[in-house]
């Protein structure tokens, strides 16, 4: 099983190949930022934790580089001088990422949100019960200017550690602090008039993940393989709740679970930021990628089911950690919207229109013979007249897969299909 070795020797940044090869991979954490990462061995931290997990699912002992974070950029050029392999805990965003274009980022492996430190029954529910009185942050944090904006009034610390002092001695009724360093400070405390309210406010979420050297294409994939099966398999929440880091409040829970319909627009955000790298723009596919603009309307289960487990065997990573079922639900309502952009040959003759489309479109329900698969049965062994299967080519059949496609081709394109079926199952 992978464990941990501490090294303070410099080492030159590593391919994927040559982690798996050496068997090593070298990380870099800061040696006293608890609860992301530390120098004791009984407590290191979830970062040096999770860093652990993702380094045996490279097949790799992860090796620590003690840096200290206090300077983003000096701690950073570890990784573009070769100093080390990966580093943890950094913010997944465009604007932290356009300020070392060297590096690479993984997908997030954890949502870093606020939280509003108060004692039990203190009369505070919300952000919007902090107007009567200042609220203990940290000077400059993302708390600090979020309470500026909305003219709430502040009381500044130093630190973290010295805001949440702050609301446990009673000098402010509350605090808003990172979730993590609080569920970390009211753990190590020990009290239990203290309670955590969760905001969800977008300002004050911010996905962190790890870092790398842009070059090495295939260490990202392997990377963010690895954080989708921890976050899947629920080793990342494991490891967070030992270090106190809050979960989703029940009230939070209950008014998503309200929210049962999909979004397409939504569906185009998460298609966007998750699926087009591999399917496309515009959701066609291409080469072993499969194509998504055709999936068939009555199977969002199956669907759903792939997006949220993944299909190994063809490259496929499971979602489930990152995506949520009406998440993909909405991916889907969003690839329904797409209308499918057939690519025909300039000026092609209507049968070869014909086997384009059937290619592109009708196989992948159908299979590449059209003898039908799990989802869609054998267009070889239809039984009905021609214009019978014109027709449910055309419009479609209501409350099973078989979507319309009345206005992507022309009639006399469906009927060549059938043709062309009866041409298949004579070869067969």
């Amino acid at each position: 099983m992978a464990g941990l070795v501490v090294t303070g020797e410099a080492r030159q940044a590593k391919t994927l190949a040559e982690i798996r090869t050496s068997k090593s991979v070298t990380v870099c954490a800061d040696p006293d930022n608890l609860p992301f990462s530390s120098r004791d061995p009984g407590t290191p931290g979830y970062d040096v934790e999770v860093m652990r997990l993702v380094a045996a699912e490279l097949g790799a002992v992860a090796e620590l580089k003690w840096v200290s974070t206090v300077s983003a950029r000096r701690a950073l050029a570890n990784l573009t001088e070769g100093e080390c392999d990966l580093f943890p805990g950094l913010p997944v965003s465009p604007g932290f990422a356009d300020a070392y274009p060297r590096l690479g980022f993984s997908r997030a492996y954890y949502t870093m949100r606020h939280v509003i430190v108060t004692r039990v029954g203190g009369g505070v529910a919300g952000v919007v019960d902090l107007r009567g009185s200042p609220t203990a942050v940290e000077a400059l944090s993302p708390a600090d200017l979020f309470l500026l904006g909305t003219g709430y009034p502040r009381r500044t610390y130093r630190t973290q550690e010295a805001a949440f002092a702050a609301v446990r001695s009673g000098e402010t009724r509350a605090a808003l602090l990172w979730a993590p360093k609080a569920g970390w400070f009211v753990q190590r405390a020990g009290v239990a008039d203290l309670t955590m309210i969760r905001v969800a406010d977008p300002d004050l979420a911010v996905d962190f993940g790890i870092a790398f050297l842009r070059k090495d294409q295939a260490l990202a994939a392997a990377v963010d393989q690895a954080i989708a099966k921890l976050r899947a398999n629920g080793a990342v929440a494991t490891t967070l709740g030992r270090y106190g880091v809050p979960l989703v409040d029940g009230r939070e829970s209950a008014t998503r679970t309200m929210i049962r319909e999909p979004d397409p627009i939504e569906g185009r955000l998460l298609f966007e930021a998750n699926c087009e790298q591999c399917h496309g723009i515009d959701g066609r596919g291409g080469g072993a990628v499969p194509r998504l603009q055709a999936y068939p309307l009555g199977a969002e289960a199956r669907f759903v089911r792939t997006v949220l487990e993944g299909r190994n065997a063809r490259g496929m990573p499971p979602w489930g950690g990152l995506l949520t079922d009406l998440q993909a639900r909405s991916i889907f309502a969003y690839v329904h919207a797409l209308v499918p952009v057939i690519e025909m040959a300039a000026n092609a003759p209507v049968d070869e229109r014909a086997r384009q489309v059937f290619a592109q479109v009708c196989a992948t329900c159908h299979g590449v013979q059209g003898g039908g698969t799990s989802i869609a049965p054998s267009l070889q062994a239809f039984k009905g007249t021609d214009e019978q299967f014109v027709e449910t080519v055309l419009s479609g059949r209501p409350g099973t897969a078989m979507a319309p496609y009345r206005g992507v081709f022309a009639p006399d394109v469906a009927r060549k299909i059938r043709d062309h079926v009866r041409q298949l199952s004579r070869v067969n």
